[in-house]
């Protein structure tokens, strides 16, 4: 069930059976010479509604735009400072559970993402508390590639050209949903990145767009995107919306 293709007395009716809602979010971005510029939210979407289809959910609007101000060095890039991202969400939550919501689960498509609505949520939690009452809303984030079997899989398939931007997961799962728009990536892999590297720049922690394009002059951030196929990413579409629902189901029971 989709809340854009709904009226708000289908949306009414569901309240009075779940007080769930998934939210895709992600980025609009490059993603190196083959990727789309949407993949991050076209990922986090379909997922999103994978699992409404398994799990009886309702999928509300995606948020689009994230905070990626270190790919503004490539065309079409679109940016969110944080604190906008914040704000929206926020607004977001607020309205949803204006509403009766009292769940909501984010799918996550860009890294960069996290940050911001996990500081989201302790403002919107924080409200409460300093309001001395408590709420019933429970928020979750989780990104996509973090789910277990995904996890897993993902590293089965591309070992440490994984990469941390335009991964081979990630353009893989594409392939599988638009395979005509999606041509071969380059046959060289991009440089690899070191340990010390993934562990300060987790989380899409980059500097300035300037330094990224310099550092990264393809789009690619340790990431061999030649390695994805569209049979990789059915098989990863599919774990990451079981895995999900899993996750999902876990939060409509957490008291």
């Amino acid at each position: 069930m989709k809340l854009q293709l709904s009226t708000w007395q289908e949306v009414d009716a569901y309240l009075k059976r779940s007080k769930g809602v998934v939210v895709p979010l992600g980025s609009t971005e490059q993603h190196g010479p083959n990727g789309l510029i949407g993949t991050d939210a076209l990922c986090a979407t379909a997922i999103a509604e994978g699992m409404a289809e398994r799990a009886g959910a309702l999928v509300a609007p995606a948020i689009t735009i994230g905070a990626a101000q270190f790919n503004l060095g490539f065309a079409g890039t679109i940016s969110a400072r944080s604190s906008t991202l914040i704000a929206l969400i926020e607004d977001y939550v607020r309205s949803l559970a204006r509403h009766g919501f009292e769940r909501l689960y984010f799918v996550n498509g860009h890294g960069g993402n996290v940050a911001p609505a996990k500081a989201a949520f302790q403002d919107l939690y924080g409200e409460q508390s300093l309001a001395g009452g408590k709420t019933r809303l429970r928020l979750r984030i989780r990104s996509w590639w973090e789910l277990p079997t995904v996890d897993r899989m993902r590293r089965e398939l591309f070992g440490d050209w994984e990469g941390m931007h335009a991964t081979p997961s990630e353009v893989a799962i594409t392939q599988a949903l638009y395979p005509a728009l999606i041509a071969a990536g380059p046959a060289e892999p991009p440089r690899r990145l070191t340990p010390e590297f993934l562990r300060d720049h987790a989380g899409d922690n980059h500097y300035d767009a300037a330094t990224h394009r310099r550092d990264f002059p393809d789009g690619r951030v340790g990431s061999h995107s030649a390695l994805a196929s569209a049979a990789h990413g059915a098989r990863l579409l599919d774990a990451a919306i079981a895995d999900a629902v899993v996750d999902y189901q876990a939060l409509l029971e957490e008291k």
